[in-house]
């Protein structure tokens, strides 16, 4: 609901002129919610013991997500993808670290070998990576497609829409092999409606034409929808220790979180290849997406072939 509304209103602050109103909101409602989370939250039962908290893991991975962010604001190809490229780096010593390390983000099995979980995420990863073109779609429609701020802020919320309706679908698919065909589907529509999109852009297009952009998008976020809720059970279901389910179910918010973050930065770079030509700022972002995304298919077979996430935690699988 959040994403659907957000971009919504987001035009709207653009239409008048507020965009510090929008900043000033989500901190509003970002302290509402600090303040009621403690009362709805189930008290449960407190031990003694306190679980240790991976400091190590957690400073590498927020400051991954701190220069991919940086990243995305700086202004020139090359500095982009100079703090890409720092980021990068600090995942790849985040991973290291996780990797002998006894306090991780992420559970044990994902870093051993023949074990799908890896996979999971990676797929996981590349849908939410492709959800940061949210961020430019409601820029194109008013360069491109001559929309007031407020009408284009909805395009941003084409994708998060069919991402959820679609969802409420896919996830009451039950067989196995259906389960497995959706999680490879999912991230080729998620291409297929980023390439279709890219083909659509025309300078001072017809309304006609910007009418169409709505459901490509709306395709396009379907393949979220077809294959993360699944990606998402079988990663909760990939242990029967209590405490490792914990850790992986809670991995998958620091996985979205990165990728978005990570999306959104190499989003900038592509539109800033672009130049002064929004046209072309547009083809390369989504042409560039499209790309990136189709991946997810190769890693979403990855996973199914090397079998489900429980077994190959088990010994002797």
């Amino acid at each position: 609901m959040g994403n659907f509304v957000g971009p919504a209103l987001g035009g709207l602050f653009a239409q008048f002129g507020g965009w510090r109103l929008a900043f000033v909101s989500m901190a509003v409602i970002a302290a509402l919610c600090g303040l009621l989370v403690p009362r709805v939250l189930p008290r449960g039962d407190r031990g003694d013991v306190r679980a240790p908290v991976p400091v190590v893991s957690l400073l590498l991975v927020t400051a991954a997500a701190a220069a991919v962010s940086v990243a995305g604001v700086l202004s020139g190809a090359a500095a982009i993808a100079a703090g890409i490229a720092v980021a990068l780096l600090l995942v790849a010593v985040f991973v290291a670290h996780e990797r002998r390390s006894e306090l991780r983000v992420f559970p044990r099995s994902t870093y051993r070998p023949g074990s799908p979980l890896k996979w999971l995420y990676l797929t996981l990863a590349l849908l939410a990576f492709g959800v940061a073109v949210e961020s430019f779609l409601p820029l194109f429609g008013q360069r491109l497609g001559g929309l007031a701020p407020a009408v284009a802020g909805f395009f941003g919320a084409a994708i998060s829409l069919g991402w959820s309706a679609t969802q409420l679908v896919s996830s009451s698919a039950v067989k196995e092999r259906t389960i497995g065909r959706l999680r490879m589907l999912g991230p080729l529509l998620l291409a297929l409606g980023f390439l279709v999109q890219g083909l659509l852009q025309r300078q001072d297009a017809p309304l006609w034409l910007v009418l169409v952009w709505v459901p490509v998008l709306f395709i396009a976020g379907a393949g979220v929808g077809l294959a993360y809720p699944h990606l998402s059970v079988a990663v909760m279901s990939s242990t029967q220790d209590p405490s490792e389910g914990e850790r992986a179910a809670a991995a998958i918010a620091t996985v979205t979180s990165l990728s978005i973050a990570f999306g959104t930065a190499v989003a900038s770079a592509l539109v800033n290849l672009g130049g002064s030509s929004m046209l072309d700022a547009a083809r390369y972002m989504l042409f560039g997406f499209a790309i990136i995304c189709a991946f997810g298919a190769v890693t979403a077979r990855a996973a199914s072939r090397t079998g489900s996430p429980a077994s190959a935690g088990r010994p002797g699988s």
